[in-house]
């Protein structure tokens, strides 16, 4: 009953799951974890790749970090707040690609990288 938009704005050709990455992690709402099984499974039959796993941790990987880096600069650069209340949710999605074992070097390098809480939004929102 509801209509999605997907914008095209940055299209790059890219791996044959990313849009599927994009569709069931989506940065401004939450998929319910049924539809995103179902969605996978149907991709992992129909695309019957070995490494269906793999690429789909590492590409929620690279997508997540590219989306924090663009709420970032639009925090920073454009003063546009709103941004900022998506990125509990963004980080969330980067936490699970980087559970799985083959991003683990992944997961060491941004062992250090703080996650977003309530608070540190908070002073972010209060430095501008």
């Amino acid at each position: 009953a509801r209509v999605g938009l997907l914008d095209f704005q940055d299209a790059q050709p890219s791996h044959i799951l990313y849009d599927l990455v994009s569709l069931i992690y989506d940065a401004r709402r939450d998929v319910s974890p049924s539809v995103q099984k179902a969605l996978l499974d149907v991709a992992r039959k129909e695309t019957k790749l070995a490494d269906f796993d793999t690429a789909i941790a590492a590409l929620l990987a690279q997508r997540s970090l590219r989306i924090i880096g663009v709420f970032a600069r639009l925090w920073l650069r454009d003063g546009k707040a709103g941004y900022l209340q998506l990125l509990p949710r963004v980080f969330g999605h980067l936490d699970i690609a980087l559970s799985h074992p083959t991003l683990g070097d992944l997961r060491d390098t941004l062992s250090g990288m703080k996650r977003p809480t309530p608070e540190t939004l908070e002073q972010i929102r209060a430095l501008r």
